[in-house]
């Protein structure tokens, strides 16, 4: 059963979709739904990325509750663990992958992809990605919590501009989304930071999370010089 904010991001029609939802917020589920549609509904090559290789295989291939338990064993033909592939009896293709090396995705070109936890992933992938899914006439998704005011932060703000039709985000708090008790909030809020409880629960982008050094803007006031002939 899905929940009203995951029905509307399902059955939005924006061909980018940025998903800022805190976590236990069912992100993943409901963008395995849409990689799972799209490849049943359009013959092709569907990419699911991680920051890394394990932990795709951990989120989503060994984890029960979720590819396949969302995908029919019906429409498979074959699965390989190794490359973390199912092959579909349509013939399309998913994929799990690790996107610590973005130049490892100038592979086979996909027709849609997934970015799960994006935050953490570099903005690289996307830059190496966008000319494939464009030439595919394809799409894509970026999912995550916020990390700071990173290409998270920006590409939330794209599908914030309603003049933007290609692009529609969403942001979901935990405070508002009914999903996680409140007693277990108040817990969690005990334990953690106030900036950390706000990032993850509340999916606020503050600045400066992430960074080994926070606040360097704002002191740094010098201007740029000229090379000076006979320096190093």
């Amino acid at each position: 059963e899905y929940l009203p904010h995951q029905q509307q991001v399902l059955r939005d029609h924006h061909r980018f979709k940025v998903l800022v939802w805190h976590r236990r917020a069912r992100k993943t589920t409901t963008a395995l739904t849409e990689i799972i549609k799209q490849a049943l509904y359009r013959v092709g090559v569907y990419w699911y990325l991680f920051p890394t290789y394990g932990e795709a295989k951990d989120a989503v291939w060994r984890e029960p509750e979720m590819l396949f338990r969302i995908l029919p064993e019906q429409v498979i033909a074959r699965t390989n663990e190794t490359e973390l592939v199912v092959y579909l009896k349509n013939r399309s293709v998913i994929q799990l992958k690790g996107a610590d090396d973005p130049n490892a995705l100038r592979g086979s070109g996909p027709v849609g992809m997934v970015f799960d936890e994006f935050a953490q992933i570099k903005e690289a992938a996307w830059s190496y990605a966008e000319p494939i899914i464009r030439a595919n006439d394809g799409w894509a998704w970026f999912i995550g919590t916020p990390f700071g005011k990173n290409h998270l932060h920006k590409f939330y703000g794209w599908g914030q501009d309603k003049e933007n039709r290609e692009w529609k985000s969403w942001l979901l708090k935990a405070s508002t989304s009914g999903i996680i008790k409140k007693e277990e909030l108040e817990q969690s809020r005990r334990t953690k930071s106030q900036a950390d409880f706000n990032q993850e629960w509340e999916c606020e982008f503050l600045e400066g999370i992430g960074a080994v050094f926070r606040g360097v803007r704002d002191i740094a006031t010098a201007e740029a010089q000229k090379p000076i002939d006979g320096h190093l």
